[in-house]
């Protein structure tokens, strides 16, 4: 082709765009090759924030930066928004994919037309993947496509009704390795019912975007054996039906429990569950009332168990505490103000009370001769596989250490020959994975086809 036939194309391809915007059917393909990154600049400052500070300061971390006014939703990601412009369509639909036929992946949803304009609103994207998207008219014809690549680390995720609910993933873990997203999820309560029966659910639209996220059982840790609810705390997310509060038909496989205070062993069978879960591939949401403390230890013993650090070191730097503290970021805490007390609780706070497992995990000595426990990732896994103590009655459990290699390996990304140089040389079998996950559960539900 000369040059000057490529030059009459382009004009022609100039023109033929003009007459179709013209139109009013602006049937134009874009495409925006750059970069959207999904962390709200409050999290992106947070993350900034160094061991020295966190060590310097007593008492509620940093409340006047939590509760510092926004126009945003500090626990929200970064949500992108596709502008479509047609005089015709009523309403437009989005599909969003990270393959480039975007109508077979995610349909986002429905929007309307106003003034000739649609604003389509993409949001809880998985970092460093590409992302494609396609939105039609009321019609079928097609208005937009487009392409962008997510970035950040920290994975913030969007519901209407919840809150404080985060990706595990991102941090690092043994050798540097990133912790796996769409895996395990924390957050805050989901609904529940309380002591005079008022229940206080997500919507229907929230249960379809975690269902969307791939999120196929649920772990609350609030139930006790009071009918499975707990009577103790003061507001309507204290209380928890004891199974869940999403779509049986989506969410089939539940655990409650409330052994994430204290030094209780049911922990184990917490951490048990989810690798079980996670074994038949089904991604785990778990949480309490604010997803602080009983969240914040199971998160912690699993961030522990992957090799991610409290303190600064070649693995990435102070990620347990800066996990524990992003609750502070909860829009329960703007709504309730009491509860700021408690769910910004700083993670030097958390770690040093003694009724806490943080602490105790430091302190784990090994019961047998021989056994040497070089630092809190072999604590955590011997915590998990063969430590007797913070029995209640005679119940011993232990993870086999099959199961916890397979998962580590599973969040990490490794293969085995990588992970050898980690595995601890005491590491032993234990008990079977559901049996053990089972035994601390208040109320365990499972539909394994």
């Amino acid at each position: 082709m000369t040059k000057r036939n490529s030059v009459v194309l382009r004009i022609m391809a100039c023109l033929i765009v003009s007459c179709v915007c013209l139109s009013g059917e602006c049937r134009v393909d874009v495409t925006d090759n750059g970069v959207f990154d999904i962390e709200n600049e409050a999290a992106k400052k947070f993350l900034k924030i160094s061991d020295a500070i966190f060590g310097e300061r007593e008492g509620n971390f940093g409340r006047k930066f939590f509760d510092m006014e926004r126009d945003y939703r500090a626990d929200w990601p970064n949500v992108k928004i596709i502008e479509v412009r047609d005089t015709k369509a009523s309403f437009v639909k989005m599909w969003l994919a990270t393959s480039k036929n975007a109508k077979k992946g995610d349909y986002i949803g429905q929007f309307d037309v106003e003034n000739g304009v649609a604003r389509c609103l993409a949001r809880n994207m998985v970092p460093g993947r590409r992302y494609y998207y396609i939105v039609e008219s009321d019609d079928g014809r097609t208005l937009m496509r487009g392409t962008f690549l997510a970035t950040g680390r920290l994975r913030m995720i969007a519901t209407d009704k919840g809150f404080n609910i985060r990706d595990l993933g991102g941090w690092q873990g043994l050798g540097g390795k990133t912790v796996a997203y769409q895996q395990i999820y924390r957050g805050g309560s989901l609904g529940g019912t309380d002591k005079d029966e008022n229940s206080s659910d997500i919507s229907s639209a929230d249960k379809d975007e975690l269902y969307r996220l791939g999120i196929r059982a649920q772990l609350d840790l609030r139930a006790a054996s009071d009918k499975g609810k707990y009577r103790g705390e003061g507001s309507l997310h204290s209380y928890s039906a004891g199974i869940t509060t999403l779509r049986d038909a989506d969410f089939c496989n539940i655990m409650t429990d409330y052994g994430a205070y204290g030094e209780d062993r049911r922990v184990v069978s917490d951490v048990a569950w989810i690798i079980y879960e996670l074994k038949r591939g089904r991604p785990v949401y778990f949480n309490c009332r604010q997803g602080a403390d009983r969240t914040g230890t199971v998160a912690f013993v699993i961030e522990g168990l992957l090799g991610c650090y409290e303190y600064s070191n070649e693995a990435g730097g102070n990620q347990m505490a800066l996990d524990y503290e992003l609750t502070g970021f909860s829009q329960a805490n703007l709504i309730d103000n009491w509860k700021v007390s408690t769910s910004c609780r700083p993670a030097k706070e958390a770690y040093t009370n003694t009724h806490k497992l943080f602490r105790k995990l430091f302190d784990i000595k090994p019961e047998e001769p021989g056994v040497e426990l070089k630092n809190l990732q072999q604590r955590c896994y011997y915590f998990l596989n063969r430590f007797k103590g913070f029995t209640k009655g005679k119940v011993t459990l232990h993870i086999s250490a099959d199961d916890l290699d397979w998962f580590i390996c599973h969040m990490l990304g490794m293969s085995r020959k990588q992970y050898a140089p980690y595995r601890p040389n005491w590491a032993q079998e234990g008990n079977d994975l559901k049996s053990v996950a089972e035994s601390g559960a208040n109320v365990v539900k499972y539909q394994d086809n």
